[in-house]
């Protein structure tokens, strides 16, 4: 199964009982079901858990890194107009000129739903509580969150981590949740392990 999408995928620690953060995950519509992916499994430490966050269809409209225009590009690189231009023999060049172009004249959320400023607020403020409530249960020492544009199945694709941030949760903030960046593995801390 080809995906084509952004998804959001999260990590937890070794020996996290999942069942026992149940609560969190329903009050918050988080789904947390795990994924066999040996390429991103390979870069995680040993036993770490790799899960798909979210119950949604995919996470091409969530809010998480919403305010780059990577997601837009990611989206029109992949879009039917995109394809017709590689019919015409238009370079890839050409095509990321284009993209830019376009993004340019039309600003962010070109393809995706645009929200409205209450929407991302309570959809960013949904992720804050999530985070904040998941790491004050003390049954967990961090929670990493990965946004990857997948091109094949969630456990096939192949994986490149570009690199892992370690965030304590005093420094969570809306703007940083907006401006997060594909394939990179952000862990929030407790703000005690700081």
């Amino acid at each position: 199964m080809v995906n084509m999408c952004f998804y959001i995928t999260a990590t937890l620690p070794k020996g996290v009982v999942l069942e026992e953060l149940d609560n969190i995950f329903n009050e918050y519509n988080m789904a947390f079901n795990p994924i066999e992916n040996e390429s991103i499994l390979s870069q995680l430490r040993s036993g770490e858990l790799y899960l798909r966050a979210t119950k949604d269809y995919c996470d091409c409209d969530t809010v998480l890194g919403s305010s780059n225009n990577l997601q837009e590009y990611q989206n029109l690189l992949n879009s039917q107009k995109v394809r017709n231009l590689k019919k015409k023999k238009w370079t890839d060049e050409q095509i990321d000129q284009w993209i830019k172009e376009k993004l340019q004249r039309e600003g962010s959320s070109t393809l995706r739903k645009k929200l409205t400023p209450k929407e991302k607020e309570n959809e960013t403020k949904r992720w804050l509580d999530f985070l904040r409530s998941l790491l004050n249960t003390k049954k967990i020492s961090r929670i990493g969150l990965l946004k990857h544009w997948y091109d094949g199945a969630l456990d096939t694709e192949k994986i490149t981590l570009t690199r892992t941030e370690k965030i304590p949760l005093k420094t969570i903030s809306p703007e940083f949740l907006l401006n997060l960046e594909e394939d990179v593995l952000y862990e929030f801390l407790p703000s005690y392990n700081f």
